[in-house]
């Protein structure tokens, strides 16, 4: 019969490859897509990627896009060539610019409330 506190050994190996595991609250509509990446990334399936590697490939992935654009632009009676300097690109512009001052992620609040 074990002591107080219930069983302190157990000959039960976990699946788990980084060690202790600990229950958390998640949403039921979740639970397989959850188990399914916490899976992933205990066997090493998915890649760290630093904050300074992002920042890098998200700058690429917006100078690409513009490059692509320009290029597909055709010339019509009002302007010869592309130019990424007129307002329909201002919003692209300021995330670009958000990226590559390197501001760091903030999860949105969702527990704010926007009806007032």
């Amino acid at each position: 019969m074990s002591g107080p506190g219930g069983r302190k050994k157990t000959s039960w190996k976990s699946e788990w490859h980084h060690g202790k595991t600990k229950i958390v609250r998640v949403p039921e509509a979740l639970v397989e897509q959850i188990i399914e990446y916490a899976r992933a990334l205990d066997a090493g399936l998915v890649p760290h990627i630093s904050h300074e590697q992002l920042q890098k490939a998200t700058l690429l992935a917006i100078d690409q896009f513009v490059e692509e654009r320009l290029e597909q632009f055709h010339p019509n009676q009002y302007k010869r060539s592309g130019n990424t300097e007129t307002r329909r690109w201002d919003e692209l512009r300021k995330f670009r610019q958000h990226i590559a001052d390197g501001v760091q992620y903030r999860a949105p609040n969702f527990k704010k409330s926007h009806a007032q």
